[in-house]
């Protein structure tokens, strides 16, 4: 019986991604009707789980964005952003590796949106109301699709001009 163990390249890729994340997201946020905002965050969230894997896009999601909201001023969001971009990243990492290949990538990434979109109309509507939350949706909906367009290209060039990343950040 083997025993998988936590490589310190693991743990020095998720805590940069982690960082990344935090930066993208506090980088530009607009304002939303749910007294929430949209950001870049996305990008960061979906590039670390295509190239490092599941848990490392779930560590960098859930923290980059929750760091992020609690020094924005929105610490009422955190757990939601914690919980909700914590649950994206695991699932279009899982996803990727799962199905390799554009199928995978476009798979992945339509199911991790799904969960953005609908966790925050959930999220929204206990911390805003039905009406507030509703107003977002197109938003969060353009945040993810502007999000995985970057984040999905990003990877591309990144993996053709170094193919190693492959093999950085996974456990061995």
């Amino acid at each position: 019986m083997s025993r998988r163990t936590f490589d310190p390249r693991t743990l020095a890729v998720t805590a940069v991604m982690t960082a990344i994340v935090f930066v993208l997201t506090r980088m530009i946020q607009v304002p939303t009707p749910a007294k929430g905002y949209i950001h870049l965050g996305d990008a960061g969230i979906f590039f670390s789980a295509f190239a490092f894997g599941p848990w490392v896009g779930a560590v960098a999601g859930g923290l980059g964005t929750g760091l992020a909201d609690i020094t924005s001023g929105y610490p009422q969001w955190a757990i939601f952003s914690l919980l909700i971009h914590g649950l994206q990243g695991w699932v279009v990492g899982w996803g990727s590796e799962r199905w390799p290949g554009v199928t995978g990538l476009i798979l992945s990434t339509v199911v991790g949106g799904v969960i953005v979109v609908v966790g925050y109309l959930g999220a929204g509507m206990l911390l805003s109301g039905v009406g507030a939350a509703l107003g977002e949706l197109p938003l969060n909906v353009l945040q993810v699709a502007v999000g995985a367009a970057i984040g999905a290209s990003l990877f591309a060039l990144v993996r053709q001009a170094y193919p190693p990343i492959a093999h950085l950040g996974r456990r061995q």
